[in-house]
């Protein structure tokens, strides 16, 4: 059996992600979408770039972590994982803004449920927050494992010493 190079609950927490991010994808898929009803093509692909961009790289960032957990490749890439996790944490911090944004300004604050293109700003800034709150959790067990991995280098066989050479 393959031995988890990562925390039962960092495991959890990478599944939650994908759930997350099954939500956050519907939200800026329906956003698109109304977009698209009610501009070009062209307008819509400028406006939600960074979101998609930043859907799919979070999509593909939990993917390889999920696949890479019960291998040793994870130790090695686990500074990767954290630089990649701090920066999709920010770039999703930055669209949930923009939603939440979003969805104040189609009804002047007003909470409809009968309006979905509220919603589907909702939607997307409720699947960026929990991705943002898994990313956070998932850095601190992430980061965690890396420290225990260096203090236990740390205390194993003493590094040799080369003399300088003459």
């Amino acid at each position: 059996m393959a031995k988890l190079a990562l925390h039962p609950v960092g495991l959890a927490l990478l599944f939650f992600g994908l759930l997350s991010w099954v939500v956050a994808l519907g939200g800026v898929a329906a956003s698109t979408k109304f977009c698209h009803d009610m501009h070009s093509i062209s307008f819509c692909s400028q406006q939600y770039q960074l979101e998609w961009w930043t859907i799919w790289f979070e999509f593909f960032l939990l993917v390889i972590m999920l696949a890479t957990c019960f291998l040793k490749a994870f130790e090695r890439a686990r500074f990767i994982y954290l630089t990649y996790l701090s920066l999709v944490t920010a770039l999703l911090s930055v669209m949930s803004r923009n939603f939440i944004t979003n969805s104040f300004n189609t009804n002047g604050g007003v909470i409809d449920v009968t309006d979905y293109k509220a919603s589907a700003y909702n939607a997307a800034a409720a699947g960026g927050i929990l991705l943002c709150i898994t990313n956070y959790a998932l850095i601190i067990f992430v980061g965690l494992g890396a420290a225990a991995a260096q203090e236990a280098q740390a205390y194993s066989a003493p590094e040799q010493k080369y003399a300088p050479s003459r």
